[in-house]
């Protein structure tokens, strides 16, 4: 599933995510876009542009505009609804859980610059509990690419699942890591390198560091396996507990807090099922700094050269 050759390329997941977009509306009359202010810088100028009919532009009203995304799935429409991602998730909370999710409508909710993304905007605009707040919707699919070629997949994938997806959309450009072609599943995760000695799960904007840490811990005697978690939920029980049934040590990775977020999925799953000692890298209890994303994923320690000291560290206890 990797690139077989040294070749570095890097996806601007917006763009990805636009020109998905205009696939799935070419292909199915039925797909909308719906923005709430943020269509230009969120992947839907494009179709707005193509599809003048099947955009709809909401303003700051989030929580209307998802009353509205489901009234059009009702209708027989295919709504995707974007807007930045505290105010596509927190604003408009409970109009997903009882309008989208409760009658299982088949609304694409895409969250734009998830993570530290935009970490200069401050905390208003930056939120690492994303994922711990959705998750616990029933019925919610949670799709977190990590390069190009899976942020398409995951547009054309929720265009086909009947119920409600939710994308986690990264600012910052991401390196190839898949060749072009590559399917997502809900409920697979893929093991980017094969180890014997300590489990990485990683998602979302961290595969990319995590894959450069397993290098730099193989040159240091550790054999790292490294997962691909992008469905969050659900999530690969099995190809998650194969790989810690053989390591018998787990780390987690994400650029999102520890307080139910990768690292409490992973958490709940090992202890139902298996005893390999778990360790979470990522976010702490707190509010994020404001800065350049550089400087934050330098600041929280989740560099690969970083993540592979504190890997180490774990691995060695």
């Amino acid at each position: 599933m990797q690139r077989s050759n040294n070749e570095t390329i890097y996806d601007d997941p917006r763009k990805v995510v636009a020109a998905a977009l205009l696939e799935v509306g070419d292909v199915n009359p039925d797909v909308v876009y719906i923005s709430c202010d943020s269509s230009l810088g969120a992947s839907g100028d494009p179709f707005r542009k193509k599809f003048p009919e099947r955009h709809f532009e909401f303003g700051i009203a989030e929580a209307g505009a998802m009353g509205q995304a489901a009234g059009l799935s009702i209708s027989g429409k295919v709504p995707f609804i974007t807007a930045y991602m505290p105010f596509i998730t927190y604003r408009c909370f409970e109009q997903i859980r009882d309008d989208v999710c409760k009658t299982n409508l088949n609304v694409n909710i895409m969250g734009n610059n998830c993570g530290l993304s935009v970490g200069t905007l401050g905390p208003t605009h930056v939120i690492i509990e994303d994922v711990t707040v959705m998750r616990s919707i029933p019925n919610l699919t949670i799709l977190a690419p990590a390069d190009g070629p899976q942020y398409r997949s995951a547009v054309l994938k929720a265009a086909e699942i009947d119920g409600p997806v939710f994308l986690r959309v990264h600012r910052q450009k991401t390196p190839r890591i898949y060749n072009e072609g590559i399917q997502v599943e809900p409920g697979k995760a893929d093991i980017l390198r094969k180890g014997s000695d300590v489990t990485l799960v990683s998602t979302s904007s961290l595969i990319a560091n995590t894959l450069e840490a397993a290098e730099i811990l193989a040159g240091r005697g550790i054999d790292a396996e490294v997962l691909n978690a992008y469905s969050i939920k659900p999530v690969d029980n099995v190809t998650i507990l194969c790989s810690a049934e053989k390591t018998k040590r787990v780390v987690t990775i994400e650029e999102h807090t520890v307080m139910g977020g990768l690292g409490g999925i992973v958490a709940e799953l090992l202890a139902r099922e298996c005893s390999a000692a778990l360790d979470m890298i990522g976010i702490e209890d707190q509010f994020t700094v404001v800065g350049d994303y550089s400087e934050l994923i330098e600041y929280y320690g989740l560099t690969g050269k970083i993540l592979a000291e504190r890997v180490e560290k774990l691995a060695r206890k």
